[in-house]
């Protein structure tokens, strides 16, 4: 119930945001919005998920999970920085090729770095208390970044001031809120003088290479539909696009539960009896939870399409492919994060060529500058990278199984 309420205000923070400015804004937004995560995933690069599957190992030791951190940290400060180097020009040529002013730029981009420095040294530390599922604090963390976020932009909207960049100016003081905190929490916890290890170096940096090459691609394929829009579209097809996705976020809920509780749990779970029946039940829970959200906004599109204002009123028959285009991809997202959070990484070598071929032909087969086009690519560039993350986990999960049963036997043949 809490995750409920705290992303249920989230919700309406973006709404607030949708339903104030002009579509031209909502537009810069967006770009923004998806620009973020690409710095973020750039400068992570799986040193988050790696940490999950080492630490996993030793979660209640304060010294050893203190040299992990700091390990991370510092592989983190070089690749933040050559993320900046990489995709900041990218943002700027994005924002002026849909109409945003110099002065907007100068301020939108300073912003969006900040932002992402304190979002990426909250997902080191936040693996502490993930790992240890410490929920009270993981419940007042998520609410630190959704309340400071939602009292500027309504206070920014009940003013008449709300514009882009303020918008993106909410979002960074509610991560830098989220960052304070949850340093305050974790520096008690484990050992901050404790030297980074160079065992640790090695295990983050085999996972950071071999998770590299889907990272980089990931970037791309995450967010397929804005990169499309804003290159073969024009502005208004960016924001109805992003608009749209708003409404899909109805998962998000559901998303934030399982990357808080599940995922941690299933990374950190060693018992094989288990392992496979948890990835079963967690995978079939949430398609059901698609199918239902889905069949929804096919029966009441026009409900869900007041939310967004009337700028948005004749997207209604949109409204259920951008929910369907949401799960797809959040659920190739979580058969991803089980995987990588147990170090179970799909080869690149057939993954992203397999990915770049079925994005060919779905740029070939649909219009790039139409919206439903745009949603129907949404849709069906999760499926491939999904069934390949999956016979991932299961090979993986019946080779867990095996290599526990041989251990179990050998401990009965030596005893």
């Amino acid at each position: 119930m809490v995750q409920v309420v705290a992303q249920g205000l989230g919700f309406l923070a973006g709404i607030m945001v949708v339903r104030t400015l002009p579509k031209e804004d909502y537009a810069l937004f967006m770009i923004v919005n998806t620009i973020g995560p690409v710095m973020n995933l750039l400068s992570d690069n799986g040193i988050t998920n790696s940490l999950s599957a080492i630490g996993g190992k030793f979660w209640q030791d304060d010294a050893r999970m203190g040299s992990l951190v700091k390990t991370a940290m510092i592989l983190r400060r070089r690749l933040v920085l050559l993320s900046f180097i990489v995709v900041t020009p990218f943002l700027v040529w994005m924002l002026w090729r849909n109409h945003a002013s110099t002065s907007t730029i100068a301020w939108i981009v300073p912003i969006t770095l900040v932002g992402v420095f304190f979002q990426l040294n909250t997902g080191v530390l936040g693996v502490v208390i993930s790992l240890r599922q410490q929920v009270p604090r993981m419940q007042a963390l998520v609410f630190m970044g959704v309340l400071p976020r939602l009292a500027l932009i309504g206070l920014f909207a009940a003013l008449g001031w709300l514009n882009a960049s303020l918008a993106v100016a909410a979002g960074t003081v509610a991560l830098a809120a989220q960052f304070w905190l949850l340093e305050q929490w974790v520096r008690p916890q484990i050992s901050v003088e404790a030297p980074p290890d160079a065992e640790f170096r090695k295990g983050i940096l085999a996972i950071v290479k071999r998770q590299a090459p889907l990272t980089i691609y990931f970037c791309l394929q995450g967010q397929i539909g804005i990169w499309l829009i804003s290159i073969f579209g024009n502005v208004h097809g960016v924001a109805d696009v992003g608009a749209l996705g708003r409404i899909g976020m109805i998962f998000s809920i559901l998303v934030s539960m399982t990357s808080a509780l599940i995922v941690p749990r299933f990374a950190r779970s060693q018992d094989w009896h288990r392992l496979r029946f948890n990835y079963a039940l967690i995978l079939l829970g949430f398609s059901g939870f698609i199918l239902l959200g889905t069949v929804f906004a096919w029966l009441v599109p026009n409900s869900l399409l007041w939310l967004l204002g009337a700028q948005y009123s004749q997207l209604g028959d949109l409204v259920w492919l951008a929910v369907l285009a949401t799960g797809t991809s959040s659920l190739a997202g979580l058969i991803y994060a089980l995987n990588i959070n147990k170090g179970w990484i799909p080869p690149a070598i057939v993954l992203i060529p397999v990915e770049i071929f079925t994005l060919m032909i779905l740029c070939l087969v649909f219009d790039l500058s139409s919206v439903r086009s745009i949603l129907l690519i949404a849709i069906l560039s999760p499926v491939m990278p999904a069934l390949i993350n999956l016979c991932v986990g299961i090979y993986k999960l019946n080779l867990f199984t095996m290599q526990s049963i041989e251990g179990q036997n050998s401990k009965k043949e030596l005893w």
